[in-house]
C-alpha cells in the first residue's frame, strides 16, 4: 500500500465520519432547535447554525474530492489535497473548543484530535511527495 493510498483512505474515512457526525447530531436534534427549519436552526446559546455546518459539510466533501483526484492521480490532486487539508485542520481544531465547553461534548473531542492528526499526517505527506 502506497503513501497516496493511505492519504486518501485517511481523507475518505475523515470526510465520511464528518458528515456522518453532523448528520446524526442534525436528525437527533439534540441542543438545535429546529423549529425554524434548517436555515434557522440555532443552538442552546441563539447561535445560527447553517454556516458552520456548511463548513463542516464543504469540508467533508473536499476530502473526499481530493482522495479521488488522488486515487485517479489527477494532476491538480495537490492542489485539491491542500485545500482540503487546510478546512481539515482548522474544522478539527476550531471544533475542539466547542467539544471541550461541556463535559457531555467530550466524547466529541476525540475525532477532532484524530482530524488533527491525520492533518497532520496529510501535511508531511503534500511535503514529502
Amino acid at each position: 500500500m502506497t503513501m497516496d493510498n493511505i492519504a486518501a483512505g485517511a481523507m475518505i474515512v475523515m470526510g465520511a465520519a464528518i458528515a456522518g457526525v453532523w448528520t446524526r447530531d442534525i436528525v437527533a436534534g439534540a441542543r438545535v432547535d429546529l423549529s425554524g427549519g434548517i436555515l434557522a436552526a440555532r443552538d442552546s446559546d441563539g447561535t445560527v447554525l447553517w454556516p458552520h455546518w456548511l463548513a463542516e459539510y464543504a469540508t467533508a466533501v473536499a476530502l473526499m474530492v481530493a482522495a479521488v483526484a488522488i486515487m485517479a492521480e489527477a494532476d491538480r490532486s495537490p492542489v485539491l489535497t491542500g485545500i482540503a487539508t487546510g478546512a481539515l485542520l482548522y474544522t478539527s481544531i476550531n471544533s475542539l473548543s466547542w467539544a471541550l465547553s461541556e463535559r457531555d461534548r467530550s466524547a466529541y473531542a476525540i475525532p477532532m484530535v484524530l482530524g488533527v492528526v491525520v492533518g497532520l499526517f496529510l501535511v508531511v505527506h503534500l511535503l514529502v511527495s
